[in-house]
């Protein structure tokens, strides 16, 4: 009987195991470059170092820092917070953001 017991539990196991690989999905080697081309055409071209400073001084300028404190999430749904989050996508699109990144580059 030990021995029956024996031979079920290395048929499971080999089945489920069979199963999990099986169900793996395929990968293969990409090179470097492929990945990152990758990557970019997801995020986008990287921002610089101004562009980023400028538009956390644009989100803070359109009042958005004050809505987060500690661990408590904002609420997005409230008036106060929309009218907010509208100005500094205003901000953001037009030339209060260039001219923000030129003023971050030091330029």
């Amino acid at each position: 009987m030990t021995n029956l017991k024996k031979n079920l539990f290395a048929a499971v196991l080999l089945a489920t195991t069979t199963m999990a690989v099986s169900a793996q999905p395929h990968t293969s080697t990409v090179s470097a470059s492929v990945a990152s081309s990758n990557i970019a055409d997801v995020f986008g071209e990287p921002k610089t170092r101004a562009k980023v400073r400028a538009d956390l001084a644009l989100w803070k300028k359109a009042g958005l820092d004050k809505f987060h404190s500690g661990e408590n999430t904002p609420n997005t749904f409230s008036r106060e917070y929309r009218s907010a989050y509208a100005e500094y996508v205003r901000m953001r699109s037009g030339p209060e953001y260039n001219a923000e990144v030129q003023r971050q580059s030091g330029r």
